[in-house]
């Protein structure tokens, strides 16, 4: 059968299903229509006999009355001609009329019948109908004058009614069914109008069907539901289309990305096939797309497994797959690839297969290893650096509490290494943390690990500690590495080191107190001289609590401004008239009272806190000489000399901070002068020298402390543009006993004086101290011997002359 006569038969069923329903219909309402109107036919027709008949009864009765009445009930004929009056209706076949005592009078009928009156009849007073189906009974009493002389009964056939509805049930179907077929033909022929939108619909679905996504569209005939139809459809086709257009625009961007993407793309079947590579995927396997089926025969045999078991827990589960593995290509190139997989399935056929992507990252896991060997290794001396330390020293500490063991941590750096790196220079510096970090390599064993924490650190960690003389033994083979002489540019030299120790489970369980403690335990070796080990124990814990509670009381004082200046002056040697002072701090805490200044001056150092420190001293300072400007000069006291720390020295605000403090009380540069130290000047000469010349260009003076102490050459002291040579007092202390102290002290008062400079001996206690001094031509003096440091208020009330008790005993 061909599509049109397909086509037709549909439009047929379809027509002919509504002709069913609409003659269904039709003749069901048509039946109910006809029954209704026949019983209200039926129903009329006898109630129109039953009045007829009442009539007929009534008028018998009135005549009869009369008759019976003035006839003493003995004129019959007359009551027959009254009954034959009746003769006329068709439907009367008989009349009976009966006495007052009830009893059978007359009877009269003309036509035959199965009918008889009854030999007597009850008493009635009112007309009543008496309906048998067949035949119809009206009873009427006979009254005259009301009084009451018997009862006129007419029995009338029912079949001439029933005839009538037989007659008007035949002309009612007939009309009824010409009104049906007449209906069915109308109907079919507006059905069929009515289906032509929809057929319209069909013929033009055809035509999609066999061209889905062309332009093709069903033209809108009505406006009732075949209407909204056609839009409907309309509608979903123009989505189809753009969906479609959509999808292949999609597909074609898909084409191009995959065909020139960097990374390759591959296609599976569920047979696990390749059905598609891109020229990328080929470039990275090394194979052509006819050799592709050889790719899994490249994969290294230690990862064929691990391949196949990721390829199966994506299909299992469903979920995307990344997996990493060694592939060699057919040119024999070691490569590292990693693969991306994504499962394909759908709700009819499951599992289809995967789409995947194939990388080369041979170059980034190498990077990746550089990288981690600079996040984890110092690439100096290609040890561990601190980072891989910290983990690997946590990893063993819980590996120790499992196995019940000890381990221990040696802290260590190296005693001279910045006067290494003066000396010899920073390569040479490198070259030496090089060769130490593989000698401590060397004297540890394979177990044990060697870590550079930065600068001239160094730990070790020693794992599976026996006993102590194992550590002691260990420990010792640590300073021995860090004691050996080396050999630089041609020069052996003997660096020197400390070890510092700390135990686990001994003396700390974490990292961080391992480390602190061993820190600790290395502070406290430097402090006793250095070149030696020492251990962590609670009495160095104490002296930290101690330094921190120190620390934490400096911070308050200097926040409440509770340190204060003093000066102790500086007088000239042959005149001993008052020449200059020098700002000392003094701390007298509350609870502690004195604080030895040498303490927390160190401490504030280390702590960082002598920026504030110097700060408030320099301001003080500052604001005695501004506000007692007058009586300093009167006094002799040109100018006070402030002590500047290395922090304080190198900082990038100093100079700054003086111009600004010396703006800001008003005062001459001149009457301030700043002391430093031998040692602090040499850690870094040259940035010295610049910042020495930057504070004499302000006007201020310069004098180096504590000369003789440090390890400065001529060659460098020549360069420093100061103004002063202060001997220090443990030059000062045993002359004139000491012959060497006495000739170091001539030394350096001729050197200064042939360099231009002006000399000031600290810790002159004695009156033989002062002479000698005096003597050799030295140019200041300063002690307790001329006067101890005073508060600010006290120095104002001296005299500018210093007298002594016996005079002439100084001569």
């Amino acid at each position: 059968m061909d599509t049109d006569d397909t086509a037709l038969k549909k439009r047929s069923t379809i027509k002919r299903g509504l002709m069913h329903s609409i003659g269904s219909t039709l003749i069901v309402a048509i039946f109910l229509v006809a029954t209704v109107l026949s019983w209200l036919a039926s129903k009329e027709s006898k109630k129109n006999m039953i009045g007829d008949l009442s009539v007929i009864g009534q008028i018998i009765a009135n005549r009869s009355s009369t008759a019976m009445f003035f006839a003493e009930f003995s004129d019959k004929e007359a009551i027959q001609k009254n009954l034959e009056s009746a003769n006329f209706h068709p439907d009367i076949i008989l009349i009976c009329v009966f006495d007052r005592q009830g009893e059978l009078y007359h009877y009269y009928t003309n036509r035959p019948s199965t009918s008889r009156c009854a030999q007597s009849q009850n008493y009635i007073d009112a007309m009543n109908v008496i309906d048998d189906g067949k035949i119809i009974r009206v009873r009427v009493p006979i009254l005259h004058t009301e009084e009451h002389y018997g009862i006129v009964e007419i029995y009338a056939n029912n079949q001439a009614a029933n005839l009538a509805f037989l007659r008007f049930a035949l002309v009612l179907g007939f009309t009824l069914a010409v009104a049906l077929f007449v209906a069915y033909f109308i109907g079919g022929r507006l059905v069929t109008r009515r289906l032509g939108p929809l057929t319209q619909l069909f013929n033009t679905s055809q035509k999609i069907a066999a061209s889905p996504y062309s332009n093709i569209r069903a033209t809108k005939q009505s406006n009732d539901e075949i209407g909204d139809l056609v839009e409907v459809v309309n509608t979903i086709l123009d989505n189809l289309q753009n969906d479609n257009a959509a999808l292949m625009a999609s597909e074609s961007r898909f084409r191009v990305l995959a065909e020139h993407a960097p990374i390759g793309i591959f296609l599976k079947n569920h047979r696990m096939e390749l059905e598609y590579i891109n020229d990328r995927w080929c470039d990275i396997s090394g194979l052509t797309k006819s050799q592709a089926d050889a790719f899994l025969h490249n994969i290294d045999p230690k990862d064929a497994n691990l391949y196949e078991n990721v390829q199966e827990r994506a299909r299992s589960q469903m979920t995307p797959q990344v997996v990493e593995y060694g592939y060699t290509t057919p040119l024999g190139s070691r490569r590292i690839l990693m693969e991306h997989i994504a499962p394909m399935a759908d709700d009819n056929e499951g599992f289809r297969g995967f789409v995947g992507s194939l990388l080369d990252v041979t170059e980034l896991k190498t990077a990746q290893m550089e990288l981690e060997k600079l996040a984890f290794y110092d690439p100096l001396t290609d040890l561990p650096n601190r980072r891989f330390f910290r983990g690997h020293l946590e990893l063993t500490i819980a590996s120790a509490k499992k196995s019940n063991k000890k381990l221990a941590v040696m802290m260590t750096d190296l005693d001279d290494f910045k006067k290494i790196n003066d000396t010899f220079g920073h390569d040479a510096g490198d070259r030496l943390l090089t060769l130490i970090g593989s000698r401590l390599k060397s004297a540890m064993t394979n177990i044990d690990v060697v870590s550079r924490m930065g600068g001239d650190e160094f730990m070790v960690l020693i794992k599976n500690v026996e006993n102590s003389s194992h550590l002691e033994h260990k420990a010792q083979s640590v300073l021995n590495a860090l004691n050996e002489k080396i050999e630089i540019n041609g020069q052996l030299v003997e660096v020197g080191g400390s070890v510092g120790v700390a135990v686990y489970p001994n003396d700390a369980i974490t990292y961080e107190e391992l480390i602190r403690y061993a820190d600790i335990a290395l502070y406290n070796a430097k402090s006793r001289g250095g070149n030696r080990v020492s251990y962590y124990s609670s009495d160095l814990d104490k002296q930290i609590k101690d330094k921190m509670r120190m620390e934490q009381k400096l911070r308050k004082a200097l926040d409440a401004g509770e340190l204060e200046v003093f000066v102790q002056p500086i007088y000239d040697a042959q005149t001993r008239e008052m020449y200059k002072g020098e700002a000392l701090v003094r701390w007298f805490d509350k609870e502690d009272g004195y604080m030895r200044p040498d303490i927390f001056v160190a401490l504030a150092e280390e702590s960082g806190l002598i920026y504030d420190l110097g700060r408030i001293v320099l301001e003080k300072t500052c604001a005695f000489i501004s506000n007692n400007r007058e009586k300093l000069q009167s006094l002799g006291m040109y100018s006070i000399a402030v002590n500047l720390s290395a922090r304080q020295f190198f900082s990038s605000q100093l100079l700054s901070s003086i111009r600004n403090m010396f703006i800001q009380y008003n005062i001459d540069p001149a009457t301030v002068e700043f002391e430093l130290t031998e040692s602090m000047v040499m850690d870094d000469v040259n940035q010295a020298i610049g910042i020495m010349r930057a504070i004499r260009q302000l006007g201020c003076k310069l004098s180096i402390d504590d000369f003789g102490t440090g390890y400065s050459s001529l060659s460098y002291l020549k360069q420093f543009p100061i103004n002063t040579l202060k001997i220090d007092r443990s030059f000062i202390k045993d002359i004139p006993e000491d012959k060497n102290d006495i000739e170091i002290a001539c030394t350096i008062i001729s050197m200064a004086h042939n360099m231009g400079l002006t000399v000031v001996a600290e810790g002159v206690e004695t009156k033989e101290q002062w002479q000698f001094l005096r003597d050799q031509k030295c140019d200041h003096l300063q002690g307790f011997y001329f006067s101890k440091p005073l508060p600010t208020d006290e120095i104002l009330q001296l005299d500018n002359v210093l007298l002594f008790s016996n005079d002439s005993s100084a001569n």
